[in-house]
């Protein structure tokens, strides 16, 4: 483990070598077309690149044909979803809970890792947060300022944490064993220093990073639309958040799509619809009985 030179104000960055997998070098040939390239280092020939395009401020990937996050209330969309749909901010208030560990499917541009920190930081005396992610594609640091961009006055990508995600990309794209991006964050109120949001980012293929989660309280599932992103979304994909789960644990996501719908029922979730966010008619949660 090695500590970044980037930590600051108690910010503690660190990378963490693991699996060994083979080298992928990462081009950049299309910049000057306003697109950029992002390979991936999946086993899947037809997951091994992504073209990012910037349309209007948002990014867009070119082989998911999906945006990353909506201009227009993409932030309370993520606090819509994400938090009051998993009852977070209830977790969150319980004095009785040490820990909670989130599980998120597609980091992306970090809003939803922006948004529940936000959030943790508001509380007087919260528990401490273990934000468990991971992505197949990691952004270069012009998309991941599109973010700050499109949410002035958000606390989200400091200089410090981009040069410091940004190299992690680039020791990924030379090394696969350097596939882990970890960050500390203490509380700004709690009275107990030991209060910390850590965020732990896996790079690499879902079901590969998926193997490495630990068990989970409350899941994220935000990778892109079902139908444009089926890997995300797969029976396999489903049984390894029902190994990483426990009794209780709950879920949330954007889609209502009757197939993952009805497989997380079959691997024991409880499921229900409720209004979506904004024009979005509806939206799915769980809990695993």
């Amino acid at each position: 483990m090695r500590h970044n030179k980037f930590a600051k104000k108690g910010v503690r960055i660190s990378f963490f070598p693991l699996v060994k997998r083979e080298s992928v070098s990462l081009p950049s040939p299309f910049h000057h077309l306003g697109i950029w390239e992002v390979r991936s280092r999946s086993m899947d020939p037809m997951r091994t690149e992504a073209k990012i395009v910037l349309q209007e401020g948002v990014p867009v990937s070119l082989h998911y044909d999906d945006v990353y996050f909506s201009k227009e209330g993409g932030w309370e969309e993520s606090k819509y979803v994400f938090l009051e749909g998993n009852r977070i901010p209830e977790a969150f208030s319980k004095k009785e809970i040490s820990q909670i560990q989130i599980g998120e499917l597609g980091f992306g541009t970090g809003l939803n890792f922006f948004v529940t920190l936000d959030h943790w930081q508001r509380i007087n005396d919260p528990p401490s947060v273990h934000f468990v992610s991971l992505e197949g594609f990691p952004l270069p640091s012009e998309i991941l300022h599109s973010l700050n961009l499109s949410f002035p006055g958000k606390p989200l990508w400091t200089e410090a944490l981009q040069e410091s995600y940004t190299e992690q990309r680039k020791r990924w794209n030379l090394d696969a064993n350097d596939m882990i991006w970890k960050v500390q964050i203490p509380h700004q109120k709690s009275p107990n220093p030991q209060t910390t949001f850590t965020l732990t980012l896996y790079l690499g293929d879902v079901l590969e990073c998926l193997e490495l989660f630990p068990k989970i309280d409350f899941w994220y599932l935000d990778g892109f639309s079902p139908n444009k992103n089926p890997n995300m979304w797969s029976p396999e994909t489903l049984s390894q958040i029902r190994i990483h789960s426990k009794k209780g644990t709950r879920f949330s996501t954007f889609t209502a799509a009757g197939f993952i719908r009805r497989n997380l029922e079959s691997l024991g979730f409880f499921v229900q619809k409720q209004k979506g966010f904004g024009k979005k008619r509806e939206m799915l949660t769980g809990v695993l009985l």
